[in-house]
């Protein structure tokens, strides 16, 4: 009966760290997705998502200065991450993917427009390769929780 009730505990308790991992992901995510949207930019979408151990980061503008005779699409894969893009007129996506287990280091820095609007490049370093995603906010101190929140979920998956 002890061991009975001592692995119920256990279970209860896993059971209760994911759910904590995951809604913590989620929130990261959405907090992400508010921050990466151009206010200059509505038409434009630019969602990061976060599942399991895996990033995937999707940037789509059906409003895109972008002529085309005929579709264009190419893509790349290797491993756990890739690319894909897509254009046609006035149509632009792309999509980048990565596992965290690969990424190297997690930093940001300051931006500034070339109209002067002020905000910050998170920086994701996959061996030679980075990822670099527009925070539009020009609170340090949000980034910086995000940047420990990102390399938080980094080391959960296995990541250095």
């Amino acid at each position: 009966m002890k061991k009975l009730l001592m692995f119920l505990a256990v279970l209860l308790y896993s059971s209760s760290m994911v759910h904590a991992q995951t809604a913590e992901t989620q929130a990261l995510a959405k907090r992400l997705n508010q921050l990466m949207r151009d206010p200059t930019k509505p038409k434009q979408e630019v969602r990061i998502v976060l599942a399991d151990c895996h990033v995937e980061q999707i940037i789509r503008d059906n409003d895109a200065d972008v002529k085309t005779s005929k579709p264009i699409s190419v893509s790349f894969g290797s491993g756990g991450s890739g690319w894909a893009a897509n254009v046609a007129n006035g149509a632009f996506e792309m999509k980048m993917s990565f596992a965290w287990q690969d990424v190297t280091t997690i930093t940001y820095e300051p931006e500034t427009e070339k109209d002067g609007r002020k905000h910050f490049q998170l920086l994701i370093k996959k061996g030679d390769n980075s990822f670099d995603m527009p925070l539009f906010t020009s609170d340090e101190a949000t980034v910086r929780d995000l940047v420990q929140r990102l390399k938080k979920l980094r080391r959960s998956c296995g990541g250095k």
